[in-house]
């Protein structure tokens, strides 16, 4: 599905967990480009992570397990919405409306998600509805990939970052300012930041990139920078990884215990200058 106003031009593949498959601002790509015949979500483009982001040890959640997808790690990683289709509720050149319903105990939701193209830029809202009896907790976020060069920069405020195991698990929290680094000083990273602003700038050869989080996507966020891949992801999400199984830790940025009828809810917004 292609979407376009002034500037901008996005795909989106709703069968394939509502994941941008390419976002072009001037002709230029602000999201790594999928390749050719490649199918979401993988390391490219920017997927949705719902019913909760990132890591949970041993797919530990509620008294259930959530299927291992990271076997390496014995986690399960970045939810279940991003393996599953969506459906297209409203279209228009600009603009999409859909909708994801799942139940998969101890989650049961309706997610509606909905991304405009304007002339400021991208905007994209999530609202996360509980359907079920129990309450249970709930998270979210997004996934994007971006190009990391030697001109790459990022530059975020943050009051904490979690250190992590060689699992990718938060062990325990740092004091920090954020991030102000080149590309060498991102390099390994993967770790997540509280007390964020909601606010990160990307420099990048494309132009800078501003990310925007407010609602329940402000909570944290999650950058990730792998040595051996010249990509960066900076990922506004609702929770610490592992929250759930880490409530000490976690204080800083929990999980939402939802009652039926609660909703998370967020909007993240995309410029380039």
């Amino acid at each position: 599905m292609k979407l376009h106003h002034g500037d901008w031009q996005a795909v989106i593949c709703p069968e394939q967990g509502a994941a941008f498959s390419s976002l072009q601002w001037r002709g230029r790509d602000i999201l790594v480009p999928t390749p050719a015949g490649a199918r979401h979500p993988g390391s490219y483009g920017a997927f949705w992570m719902l019913p909760w982001a990132n890591r949970l040890d041993a797919g530990r959640i509620a008294g259930h397990a959530m299927p291992i997808n990271r076997a390496a790690e014995g986690t399960a990683i970045h939810g279940l919405a991003r393996d599953r289709p969506w459906e297209v509720v409203s279209a228009a050149p600009d603009q999409v409306v859909l909708q994801q319903r799942l139940t998969f105990t101890p989650f049961d939701y309706t997610a509606r998600l909905t991304v405009l193209l304007d002339v400021h830029g991208v905007l994209m809202e999530m609202i996360l509805r509980y359907e079920g009896a129990a309450s249970a907790p709930y998270g979210m976020g997004w996934h994007p990939w971006f190009t990391r060069s030697s001109a790459t920069s990022l530059h975020l405020n943050a009051t904490q970052r979690a250190n992590h195991t060689a699992r990718g698990l938060p062990a325990s929290l740092t004091p920090c300012t954020g991030i102000a680094a080149d590309e060498a000083g991102l390099i390994g990273l993967d770790n997540f930041f509280a007390g964020w602003d909601g606010v990160a700038r990307l420099i990048t050869p494309a132009g800078i990139i501003t990310l925007t989080a407010t609602g329940d996507f402000a909570a944290g966020v999650q950058v990730y920078a792998p040595p051996a891949q010249p990509v960066i992801c900076v990922e506004p999400v609702s929770h610490m990884p592992d929250a759930p199984n880490r409530p000490a830790l976690a204080a800083a940025a929990p999980m939402r215990l939802l009652a039926m009828g609660q909703s998370l809810r967020g909007t993240i917004r995309l410029t380039v200058a």
